[in-house]
């Protein structure tokens, strides 16, 4: 009983004596580092091509206002092409290529009114 109770304080004594027995500085640095990230809307998320495609059938569908059918024609052939490089590229390629037909289409109709004097009734002869 001696020896063990001899050999639990050795060990109890060693283990507090080596504690820290090597040099500890006191001067260590710290340095925070704080990640914000942004939201990334241009590449995770498909808006051009819906933009694109959406200006499309609003032109399509105003086309009886040539002016009107025009400006949102322009709007999709812009959205589209800044959408070639986004996802969903498809949607934009088709977006791009109809607003341009329709953009075409709706401003040599308006071209077509204006040279007449405003009067669309003129155009049947």
């Amino acid at each position: 009983m001696k020896k063990l109770l001899l050999l639990l304080i050795t060990i109890t004594t060693f283990s507090n004596v080596s504690y820290a027995s090597f040099p500890v500085t006191e001067n260590t640095q710290t340095e925070v580092v704080e990640l914000i990230e942004s939201p990334n809307y241009g590449e995770s998320q498909p808006i051009w091509s819906i933009l694109s495609i959406t200006f499309t059938l609003l032109s399509l569908g105003s086309l009886s206002n040539p002016l009107a059918a025009t400006i949102m024609a322009l709007l999709g052939v812009v959205f589209g092409s800044i959408g070639f490089n986004k996802k969903l590229k498809g949607l934009a390629i088709t977006g791009f290529i109809l607003s341009l037909i329709i953009f075409l289409l709706s401003s040599f109709i308006a071209f077509t009114i204006f040279a007449n004097g405003g009067d669309p009734t003129k155009l049947t002869g």
